[in-house]
């Protein structure tokens, strides 16, 4: 789930508390000191001390701080402007004058899909072949991205933000031929002992019936580091605040920066490995958030609960035809399959040239937690629901009826639990916090699964204007 949440101070600055009680003290013991009932002996003695403490001043230089007190005396004040706007939530902006940076580092693996009847498939459906077994490629990978982020605060409850986003990718196809009645790999008859005999095998049934299919033979692996996604930008608000309930509107629009895979090597087109690193063109979008704070004891224990919903339209652009379909289809091949669908499947595409028109259209996701903060440790638990259309594709009749059957073109939509810990520096002086999160798909349809998926963030508040 990809999700642009706005970015709040609250469990960075609230856990500062614990580095301000010098100043609470420091505040009490000046009221006690302005009390009422002073009588004209104490007021002339309180007058002669000051006298006495003015003449030292005069006598005496005063002590010069060193440059660690100024920058802690100076922090604990901001710290204390913080405290009184009692920011939480993902609702909570940065103050005015604040800036935040934010470095968001995600790793995955794919091997696995779930299917149009949400069952775990391979990435790419094994294709059954005369003789009672199936030819599965075997793709998949590992990758992850880097998202760097700049905020800031143009006044305490309207942002700027700006983010920059890079994905890698090891993606690798290992062909292997199976029974088609037990989807087990296939053994060698004549020695047991042959663990590589169902990849030799897939590897020679790659070679010859793909071409045979009029599908071209696939690259074997793709390796990309450091390939730009969509940068996108945008404002959030939060137009609303009480002590128990807050919203937030982000809206933001997304730039063409992304990388659409060459269509020669295109994992949703069936023709390779690679995958989009973005959707190829101009997108705008918008997050509704909701927090609910349930509980909250003095600085030390905030319970919350909150729910963001998002939504993404993407807009036409054009898009290439793959120009690698080079062989007919053997029309003995697709009859002895006895399935007319597998003539849709297996179209002659060899007159492909040009391009098409894409549209991504509508993406929505929706996500729900609850969050725990102890102190200067947060806990969280969250569940997410990832929703995409089937992208509109208007161009050569077979080509698109051949895209729709790999299903991975259609509607997706993926659900998803994560679990997440994020700890804050503040209380040492560092304006740091540090977060991980870990994520696991419980379900699908047409969809991806990523496994071994987490992320960990590291983000930096800066005091600019204060």
């Amino acid at each position: 789930m990809k999700t642009t949440f706005p970015k709040s101070l609250a469990a960075a600055l609230v856990a500062g508390i614990l580095v301000v009680p010098a100043l609470a003290s420091a505040q009490m013991s000046s009221i006690l000191t302005r009390g009422g009932g002073d009588t004209s002996e104490s007021v002339e003695a309180q007058t002669k001390v000051a006298g006495d403490e003015a003449a030292d001043t005069v006598s005496k230089p005063a002590k010069k701080l060193s440059p660690w007190k100024r920058y802690t005396t100076w922090l604990d004040s901001v710290v204390a402007d913080v405290i009184d706007l009692d920011l939480y939530g993902t609702s909570a902006q940065l103050p005015r004058g604040f800036a935040s940076v934010k470095w968001d580092h995600t790793r995955l693996k794919a091997s696995r899909r779930y299917n149009d009847k949400h069952e775990i498939t391979p990435l790419l459906a094994p294709i059954s072949l005369p003789g009672g077994v199936k030819l599965d490629l075997g793709l998949g990978g590992e990758g992850g991205g880097h998202v760097f982020q700049a905020s800031y605060g143009i006044t305490n409850n309207f942002n700027w933000y700006f983010e920059l986003p890079y994905q890698y990718m090891h993606l690798a196809i290992r062909p292997k031929l199976l029974d088609a009645e037990s989807g087990k790999p296939v053994t060698n008859p004549n020695d047991a002992t042959d663990t590589d005999y169902a990849r030799r095998e897939g590897i020679k049934a790659m070679y010859k019936y793909l071409p045979l299919l009029g599908r071209p033979v696939p690259n074997m692996k793709y390796d990309a580091e450091w390939v730009m996604s969509d940068i996108n930008t945008g404002f959030s608000w939060n137009p609303w605040r009480t002590k128990h309930l807050s919203t937030h509107l982000t809206c933001r629009v997304f730039f063409p920066t992304g990388r659409v895979a060459n269509p020669n090597s295109s994992l949703t087109l069936g023709t390779g490995p690679e995958l989009d690193t973005g959707m190829g063109g101009w997108a705008a979008g918008f997050t509704n958030g909701w927090d609910l704070r349930i509980y909250k004891y003095s600085y030390w224990i905030d319970i919350q609960a909150s729910s963001e919903f998002s939504m993404a339209y993407g807009f036409k652009q054009k898009r290439k035809y793959p120009t690698n379909f080079d062989t007919a289809p053997n029309q003995s091949v697709l009859k002895a399959f006895n399935d007319p669908s597998m003539f849709l499947s297996f179209p002659d595409l060899r007159h492909l040239k040009g391009s098409y028109d894409y549209t991504p259209g509508f993406s929505m996701s929706w996500m729900g937690q609850l969050k725990v903060q102890i102190a200067i440790l947060g806990l969280g638990f969250g569940y997410g629901v990832n929703h995409s259309q089937e992208p509109e594709m208007d161009g050569d009749y077979y080509f698109i009826q051949m895209a729709k059957g790999l299903q991975l073109t259609g509607q997706q939509t993926i659900q998803a639990i994560q679990l997440g810990a994020s700890i804050s520096l503040l209380p040492f002086y560092i304006p740091v916090d540090f977060s991980f999160n870990w994520r696991k798909v419980v379900d699908g349809y047409n969809a991806i699964i990523f496994d071994d998926y987490w992320n960990v963030i590291v983000k930096t508040y800066i005091p600019i204007f204060r």
